[in-house]
């Protein structure tokens, strides 16, 4: 359940997902994503200067890591405004907390910190709406006539702005974006989740396909450890 506190009249909600493709439990890495949903309720604009956050592991490790904004970002939050973002956190363990705090700017010029709640790391939970399609799924394209292989995917979209204008239905930033292996091509395409459906089993021929995976299993194919910079 997604944990929320209000500071000053500014609520942080926290929610998370474990993403299993990524994980590694054998070797113990466990990769999560977490959303945080920041909104002003006060009357006055502030902006978020610097983070704070404090992770514990369920071995009892501690770590805190301070830096300038959020995801390389300093959000202005006019009254009533909100701002969301994504980020993620790997533990050496299958359960962990995280809590903290954000540096605020008033506009009166006086700084304040508002607390982030405590929330959990754990690999049964999925707070969020995260990927509804896992790599290695054949998938094709619900306004094209293309299908293709996916390869990877990110919880949100971190592209290129340009490539985003191009899309003329603008789907969703906030919602996972797949790394596609299209069929009887070469090209690697990144594609919205709403913009794709399961095709089931069909042939995928892409020169990439014996790089990325160790054959197919009779539902999808069997994505390996390789990684994008294993191709240079």
């Amino acid at each position: 359940m997604p944990q929320t506190c209000t500071t000053t009249d500014i609520e942080v909600t926290a929610s998370t997902v474990y993403m299993d493709e990524y994980s590694k439990p054998r070797q113990n890495q466990f990769l999560f994503s977490y959303r945080i949903d920041i909104k002003n309720n006060s009357e006055q604009t502030a902006q978020l200067l610097s983070r704070h956050w404090i992770i514990i592991d369920s071995d009892g490790n501690r770590e805190e890591i301070q830096g300038d904004g959020i995801v390389g970002n300093q959000p202005v939050l006019k009254p009533g405004e909100s701002h969301s973002y994504y980020s993620f956190c790997d533990l050496p363990t299958h359960f962990g907390t995280m809590e903290g705090s954000y540096t605020m700017l008033g506009e009166d010029g006086e700084t304040f910190d508002i607390q982030i709640p405590k929330f959990y790391l754990a690999d049964n939970l999925r707070e969020f709406e995260g990927n509804l399609l896992r790599r290695g799924q054949v998938v094709k394209h619900k306004h094209e006539d293309v299908h293709g292989l996916i390869v990877d995917y990110d919880m949100y979209f971190l592209n290129d702005e340009k490539l985003y204008e191009k899309d003329p239905h603008k789907p969703a930033k906030d919602k996972p974006w797949y790394y596609i292996l299209m069929h009887d091509t070469q090209a690697i395409a990144y594609v919205a989740q709403e913009h794709l459906e399961a095709a089931g089993d069909l042939e995928i021929d892409h020169p990439l396909v014996d790089f990325f995976f160790d054959g197919f299993d009779g539902e999808r194919y069997i994505r390996n450890d390789k990684s994008w910079e294993d191709l240079r």
